[in-house]
């Protein structure tokens, strides 16, 4: 998606306050003297706010760095994540205080090229927060950092999403361009959240995601995520989604070996000497008892916009598992199905959606579908622009997309 290309580097004395910043992180305790010392004090807390928001924007380190933990098995943890940018959220701080509360500026006073020059009302800008982010969504310059952590063994999905900040760079973004601010949307598959944080970030506070993600150590790093990326409108399920209620007693992925643990089934797993030769798949000693629900006996608020399946051959189970779902909220649904780029394809799924569900699916990437509510040809209409431009990104028709040009199309701003 290009190179990175970062801003000038803090003079001396932005550098000394923002030494002074991680010192203050290190020594304050607010339970000093019973949460009565002056770390508690209207002034110094005042001072420890803008301290966490210039160290997540204007005095932010240009260094990604991964950090190995773990006890039982091992962990990476990556910090200041950067490039490639994971969303467009830096150019939504551009007009918010450092309590994330609107600053008073906005992109129709402060972008006015016409009145102001070429960039704008110089007034609105520093050295961070430029007329390049907040109104040409240059967001390779300043993307805000991102952390993740993952299972180091993993050398699928932990392994891309150390080196991308998600699983697929351009599934992520066409992703994005399918949802808005304050929809909901459903990610089922999630995994360690490689697509749970940045469709969280694009529908924003009032927007939900649900992220379901069956196997109880990979669970906890998707909640890990979400938590590390300060997150507030995901909600995590650990269950698998199917036709019925039911508990499975199943092999789960084991992350203390080099592993696929995305590959690994709930039904009709393999068996362990065949996975393990043919398939170069891991399992516990131990079965893990899983817990499958179907998608309609959940109740989610709001309109849902945008569902992801991506669950290893139970795509079809999700589906009429969630048909009441499905028919009462239309999304746009983007899913894995293997079967379908066999030779010859397998329709199955793509005849039931049409003939039960009204939706249309056409390939859109390597081993996934998306399916539209009515036919492609009413459905071109609901999908915007910017997904079209992302799309000519994946088939290799363009090489680059802008991120945030593809999402103003999407949110009428282009």
């Amino acid at each position: 998606m290009g190179a990175q290309r970062l801003h000038q580097p803090l003079s001396r004395f932005t550098q000394r306050q923002r030494d002074a910043c991680m010192r203050r992180f290190e020594r304050q305790d607010f339970a000093a003297d019973g949460f009565k010392s002056d770390w508690m004090g209207t002034e110094n807390l005042s001072v420890y706010v803008a301290c966490l928001y210039n160290l997540r924007t204007r005095w932010r380190s240009n260094r990604k760095t991964i950090q190995v933990g773990g006890v039982h098995y091992p962990t990476l943890i990556v910090s200041n994540h950067l490039s490639p940018p994971v969303s467009a959220s830096s150019a939504q701080w551009c007009w918010l205080d450092n309590r994330g509360e609107p600053s008073g500026l906005d992109a129709k006073l402060c972008c006015d090229t016409q009145t102001y020059g070429a960039s704008g009302l110089e007034s609105c800008w520093d050295g961070y927060f430029t007329f390049e982010l907040c109104c040409r969504g240059n967001v390779e310059l300043y993307e805000l950092p991102h952390f993740f952590v993952a299972p180091a063994m993993d050398v699928n999905v932990g392994n891309a999403v150390r080196q991308l900040g998600t699983f697929d760079l351009g599934q992520s973004y066409a992703l994005q361009t399918l949802c808005h601010s304050g929809d909901t949307v459903l990610d089922i598959g999630a995994n360690v959240g490689g697509f749970t944080v940045p469709l969280a970030e694009r529908v924003g506070p009032q927007g939900k995601v649900h992220a379901f993600e069956p196997f109880r150590k990979v669970f906890q790093h998707l909640n890990a995520n979400v938590a590390l990326n300060g997150l507030t409108n995901v909600f995590t399920h650990q269950v698998a989604l199917g036709t019925e209620r039911k508990t499975l007693e199943i092999h789960a992925p084991d992350l203390t070996i080099f592993n696929f643990p995305s590959a690994i089934r709930v039904v009709e797993q393999l068996r362990p000497d065949d996975a393990a030769r043919n398939a170069n798949l891991r399992y516990e000693k131990e079965l893990q008892e899983i817990d499958v629900r179907p998608l309609d006996s959940f109740q989610f608020a709001g309109s849902i916009r945008l569902i992801k399946i991506d669950v290893e051959f139970m795509e079809l189970q999700v589906i009429l598992g969630g048909r009441d779902t499905i028919l009462r909220h239309k999304p746009v649904i983007w899913v894995e199905n293997e079967p379908f780029f066999d030779d010859p394809p397998d329709r199955t799924l793509v005849n039931m959606m049409s003939s039960e569900l009204g939706y249309e699916c056409r390939p859109v990437a390597k081993l996934e579908l998306l399916c539209v509510p009515g036919d492609y040809g009413e459905g071109q209409g609901k999908l915007p622009r910017g997904f079209h431009r992302v799309f000519r990104h994946l088939t290799g028709q363009a090489q680059d997309v802008n991120l945030w040009g593809a999402l103003a199309e999407v949110d009428g701003h282009s």
